[in-house]
């Protein structure tokens, strides 16, 4: 007859390695309430950083993520004081590229609000993480002719990214 064997010899040797396994990390920028950092906690990140402006969305952020640095002006951090992280994420603001602007025009990346993707890119280049995955909305696409998308494209090549971009329609995406 043969004897049971212990509990702990019957775990997997996976065990001891998913312990000592490095929780990947996302630093937010354009947080929100919270979109980019609720996905990449589900999918197992640790949300090390958020950079969000509004005082009702900063609430939000600080009930949900209360250890996560924050900050709340883009144009005031430090490119040295962002923690390190594998993802940064970031939605810069679409009010001066959006097609709802209609008749008023859009000022595209030249305005104070979408404009504030040139301050975003300049972190991304003094910090280089290894991805950056960035949000906007379809007016991005058609903004001065295209050239403001160009743009977005072009200075995330410069900083040896490789870029690919998709339009993803809300409509098939949750309930």
């Amino acid at each position: 007859a043969s004897l049971p064997l212990p509990a702990d010899l019957l775990r997997p040797p996976i065990w001891k390695a998913s312990r000592m396994r490095k929780i990947p990390s996302v630093n937010s920028f354009f947080s929100g309430i919270g979109g980019f950092d609720l996905a990449f906690e589900r999918a197992g990140f640790a949300v090390k950083y958020q950079c969000e402006i509004d005082p009702f969305c900063n609430q939000v952020l600080s009930r949900h993520w209360p250890n996560a640095a924050r900050n709340t002006d883009i144009q005031a951090v430090a490119a040295r004081s962002l923690p390190s992280a594998d993802v940064w994420v970031g939605g810069f603001p679409c009010q001066d590229v959006s097609v709802a602007r209609g008749h008023l025009g859009r000022d595209g990346l030249k305005g104070k609000n979408s404009g504030l993707f040139y301050r975003f890119a300049e972190l991304i280049e003094a910090r280089l993480p290894r991805v950056v995955l960035i949000e906007n909305v379809t007016g991005l696409l058609n903004s001065h002719g295209g050239r403001d998308f160009s743009v977005v494209l072009d200075r995330l090549a410069e900083l040896g990214y490789g870029v690919a971009w998709r339009v993803f329609n809300t409509r098939y995406f949750g309930s």
